[in-house]
C-alpha cells in the first residue's frame, strides 16, 4: 500500500492506494513544521488519519510520500520522518517540499515554472527531474506576493482606511461584520495571522468581476511576477503552472498578467495530489 500527501499550511490532502490500486481520499489539517508542533502533529494522525482511516492497516503501508509546506530544510524533513516513522515503522518514508509536489504534479517530466499561489506564494524553475531555482519564500510578513494573504492584507487595509468604493465597503461590511479594534484583536493578537489574513481573499475572489477587486488581485500578480518569476533566467523560454487555490480561482487575471511578460501559461490546477497519485503510480 502507499500513502501519498500533499500538505499545505491549512490542509493535507491524503490518498490511500492499496495492492488492488483502488484509491481512497481524505484530509486532514495543514502540517506544515513551522506553524505546528510535532505533538500536535502526533495528535492529527492519530485523530484524523489512523482512527478513521488507516486503523490495523499501517504495517501494510510499504511507501509514505509526504509533499508538505515548510519542508525545503534537511532538518524540517527529518523532524516529519521521525513523526511518521513513529506509526509507519515498515514503510520507506519520502519527505519533500511542496514545491517539489506542486512541480511533479504539473510539469511531469518536463522543464517549466512552477508557482503556488494559495494562503503563501512560492515559486522555481524545474528542469524536469529536480529544482535548480528557488526564489526565497520568505512568508507572509516579507513576501507571500499574489497570495491569499497579500490579497487579504491589502483588502482589509483598504476597508479600515476607508479606500474601497461605496458598494464594496458595504458588501464588505455585511461579510465582515466588526469594529476597528475587533479586527486588529483577531489579527495581532489571534492565532495564526496568516490564515486570518488569507481568509479576507476569498472576498476577492468571490468578487472578482467588480473592477477595484479586479484591480487589487491582477496587481497582487503584477508584484509576484516582478518580484519572484522575473528573477529566473531565461524565465520567457519556459511555461509557467500554477497550484493553489487563488491561482486556479482568479486564473483568467493570472493569464492576463502572465501575457504581459510574454510567458506561456501550461496547467492550472487548484490541488496537486490527483496528478501526484498519477505521477506516483505510472
Amino acid at each position: 500500500m502507499k500513502l501519498i500527501a500533499d500538505s499545505g499550511s491549512t490542509k493535507t490532502d491524503w490518498c490511500l492506494i492499496d495492492d488492488k490500486g483502488v484509491r481512497t481520499y481524505f484530509a486532514s489539517k495543514g502540517m506544515n513544521p513551522y506553524n505546528i508542533s510535532p505533538e500536535n502533529i502526533k495528535t492529527e494522525i492519530e485523530t484524523a488519519i489512523i482512527t478513521p482511516h488507516i486503523e490495523n492497516k499501517q504495517s501494510k503501508v510499504s511507501h509514505l510520500i509526504f509533499y508538505g509546506a515548510g519542508c525545503s530544510s534537511q532538518t524540517k524533513k527529518e523532524e516529519m520522518r521521525n513523526v511518521f516513522s513513529f506509526y509507519f515503522p515498515a514503510a520507506t518514508i519520502e519527505i519533500e517540499h511542496d514545491l517539489t509536489g506542486a512541480a511533479r504534479a504539473t510539469c511531469g517530466r518536463e522543464a517549466g515554472i512552477c508557482a503556488i499561489l494559495g494562503t503563501g506564494s512560492n515559486s522555481c524553475l524545474y528542469d524536469g527531474e529536480r529544482i535548480t531555482a528557488n526564489v526565497p519564500a520568505l512568508g507572509y510578513v516579507l513576501c507571500d506576493e499574489g497570495a491569499g494573504t497579500n490579497i487579504g492584507k491589502v483588502l482589509l487595509r483598504s476597508y479600515l482606511c476607508h479606500l474601497m468604493p461605496q458598494d464594496i465597503n458595504e458588501l464588505f461590511a455585511n461579510q465582515y461584520p466588526g469594529s476597528e479594534s475587533d479586527f486588529l484583536d483577531r489579527l495581532y493578537k489571534g492565532e495564526i495571522p496568516n490564515y486570518y489574513l488569507a481568509s479576507f481573499a476569498k472576498f476577492a475572489m468571490d468578487n472578482q468581476s467588480h473592477p477595484y477587486l479586479r484591480w487589487i488581485i491582477e496587481e497582487a500578480f503584477e508584484k509576484f511576477f516582478k518580484h519572484q518569476i522575473l528573477l529566473y533566467p531565461q524565465y520567457s523560454t519556459y511555461p509557467i503552472n500554477v497550484v493553489g487555490s487563488i491561482g486556479y480561482l482568479a486564473r483568467n487575471l493570472f493569464c492576463n498578467v502572465a501575457q504581459r511578460y510574454g510567458l506561456k501559461v501550461n496547467k492550472i490546477i487548484q490541488a496537486p495530489l490527483e496528478a501526484l497519485v498519477d505521477f506516483h503510480t505510472a
